[in-house]
This record gives structure tokens, C-alpha cells and sequence, in this order.
């Protein structure tokens, strides 16, 4: 019973995004629940959802993002800034890239799931996109090929830091 107590409570918490294995030992700085409501503009996914969690270490993001439903195979996925809920604002930080719409060298590659791990990576940040990220107006957007200018997108939350 109690085995199942924790199981169902640690479930829950991955499902929140409160909780990311491996990220400096549980700790989450920001997360950012996607969805295709979330998008500017009429986007045609029902279903699309997923989360990404962020961690800082020095002068690093760390994150993971993950989805569910897709249309179709990711391009790219990004953060956003700065932008409030329901603007557009220009990329800031590349958080994944494909064959297709390459970004910079560093930049790691979407996974080809609709559904499970994205990516996971960490990008150099600096203090104004640390900043931006801390007063809400950045926001993680992934793009696919049935949705060139995003199918899901989440504004970043602060969770706070330990």
C-alpha cells in the first residue's frame, strides 16, 4: 500500500513537471506546460500537449521537453523572449533543431517522437535571458512540419530556486 502511495505521488509530480529525474538532483527552476491552445493563431492539434522543465547551473539551462500527440515530427522547438501570453517575440535560445531547419552547431536534434522525450540539452544563457525568464515573458514553442509556426507552446513559469 504504501509502495503504491509513493508510485501514485511521484507519478503526479513528473506529470506536473515538479519533478525531473536527473535534473541536479530533482530541482526545477522553470516549467512550461505546452499546448496547442496556448499557440497565437488557430492551430488545428487537437490533443497536443506536453511540458518542459528547465534547471540553471552557472551560466547553463539545463531542459527537457517532452510531448504528447503531435501531428506530425518536430522541426525545431525554442525559447521565446520577451513576450507576454498571447504575443510573438523572436528566438532567444535553440533548443532543438532537425535535418531540415538547422540551427546553431550546438544545437542538439528533435527527437522524431509525437509522443515521449522531445529533447533534452543545455544551452549557455545570459543574465538578460536568465532575467526574462524569471519575470515570465519568455515562452517554449515546438514547431512541425503540419505546423511551421508552432503546434504547442507554453509560457515559462518561475518555480523558484533552491
Amino acid at each position: 500500500m504504501r509502495r503504491r502511495v509513493v508510485f501514485t505521488l511521484v507519478v503526479g509530480l513528473l506529470a506536473l513537471g515538479l519533478f525531473a529525474p536527473g535534473a541536479s538532483a530533482g530541482r526545477v527552476d522553470y516549467r512550461a506546460p505546452l499546448s496547442h491552445a496556448q499557440e497565437v493563431g488557430a492551430v488545428d492539434a487537437p490533443g497536443a500537449h506536453g511540458h518542459a522543465v528547465f534547471w540553471v547551473s552557472g551560466s547553463n539551462l539545463h531542459y527537457r521537453v517532452s510531448v504528447k500527440h503531435l501531428t506530425d515530427s518536430a522541426t525545431m522547438a525554442h525559447i521565446h523572449a520577451p513576450a507576454e501570453r498571447g504575443a510573438n517575440a523572436g528566438i532567444t535560445v535553440w533548443l532543438c533543431d532537425s535535418d531540415t531547419i538547422p540551427g546553431p552547431a550546438i544545437t542538439p536534434a528533435c527527437s522524431a517522437t509525437t509522443s515521449g522525450g522531445l529533447v533534452e540539452g543545455s544551452a549557455p544563457v545570459t543574465p538578460e535571458q536568465l532575467a526574462w525568464l524569471d519575470t515570465g515573458v519568455a515562452y517554449v514553442n515546438v514547431h512541425t512540419v503540419a505546423h511551421p509556426g508552432g503546434e504547442v507552446r507554453g509560457q515559462i513559469l518561475d518555480v523558484g530556486r533552491s
